[in-house]
């Protein structure tokens, strides 16, 4: 279909004029992720032409599924929207809108209801949210944030990967929570913290403030500043007050922090920062250790320091790099 074509169909649905053979059509070219991009251009250029008070979105989500039912325009007026304060346009319907229409699972709802913020291999990037809060996200990172803004008396994003936040303390004190994988999260009402979620798992240095932590099992564990809590891949974790936090921040200067160290524990360090694949196939060679502070601002640069301190030898594979004792 033409744009032209496209954008009339669009806000003909966003106005709740369209049929069922129509809304199947919407649903079929919204399945396809290159054109989402242009449904959200369309649904901002929609809503700034048609201000509106903000619903909860749960009554907004029922709304919407009468429209996809077939609801006439008298039953969609039936369904009254919660009085908050107004917004110049309330996206939190028509997102739900996107949502009920794709249908495709939880994991396309977040890629609807939130913007995905990314730090790619190697890099670090600094982001402010809507409300204030400065985020650094570190190489290999996600931070997904609401699309449509934060809602009132609720800031919630997913980290996968690792950042530090400093919060911005709201004056209705706005609780702010990181979700993360596995059922962990972080709650804050004004701090700076460093979080870090990645496969082998979670980490968080609290530097300032206070934050409350929840696990997976239901328990909650409060954190005072200079705490760090780390938990493994079986679920155990334990907290600490360490006398020296580099190894938690080193990376924000693109430095590793080595104390003896083993190599296979580098390896997935380079992996999580470059997202270079880093095989070490001989086991001693593996458990070999190293200290000491490096900057690298490059994965080559890591290696190259590797091989020179530790004698090995870098081998680039296909896919992936090989680290090897040499032969004589």
């Amino acid at each position: 279909m033409k744009e032209s074509v496209i954008q009339l169909l669009l806000f003909d649905f966003f106005e709740g004029k369209t049929t069922s053979i129509q809304r199947k059509m919407i649903e079929e070219w919204l399945a396809e992720e290159s054109n989402q991009e242009l449904f959200y251009r369309y649904l901002d250029q929609w809503e700034s032409e048609h201000p509106q008070f903000g619903p909860n979105k749960e009554i907004a989500l029922e709304h919407f599924r009468s429209v996809m039912a077939g609801a006439d325009e008298t039953e969609l007026h039936n369904i009254e929207p919660e009085p908050e304060r107004p917004f110049r346009a309330r996206r939190w319907f028509l997102a739900a809108a996107a949502v009920a229409l794709v249908a495709a699972g939880l994991a396309f709802q977040k890629q609807i209801l939130y913007k995905s913020l990314d730090a790619g291999p190697g890099k670090r990037i600094t982001y402010r949210l809507s409300e204030g809060t400065e985020v650094l996200l570190n190489a290999n990172s996600t931070l997904l944030v609401p699309r449509f803004g934060f809602l009132h008396n609720e800031r919630e994003v997913f980290l996968d990967g690792e950042a530090e936040f400093k919060v911005t303390h709201t004056r209705n004190h706005d609780r702010f929570v990181v979700k993360m994988s596995d059922r962990y999260q972080i709650e804050v009402l004004g701090t700076e913290f460093v979080a870090f979620s990645r496969a082998r798992g979670k980490r968080v240095f609290l530097k300032e403030g206070k934050v409350k932590l929840g696990l997976p099992e239901g328990r909650q564990i409060y954190m005072k500043p200079g705490n760090v809590f780390v938990s493994g891949q079986n679920g155990s974790y334990k907290m600490t007050v360490p006398t020296d936090t580099r190894p938690y921040t080193a990376w924000k200067e693109q430095t590793f922090y080595f104390n003896n160290t083993l190599l296979s524990d580098v390896a997935q360090q380079i992996g999580e920062q470059f997202g270079t694949q880093v095989r070490i196939p001989d086991t001693l060679l593996a458990q070999r250790r190293i200290g000491g502070i490096y900057k690298a601002d490059q994965v080559d640069d890591l290696l190259q320091i590797l091989s020179e301190l530790m004698q090995i030898e870098v081998i680039q594979k296909e896919d992936h790099i090989e680290l090897a004792i040499p032969k004589p």
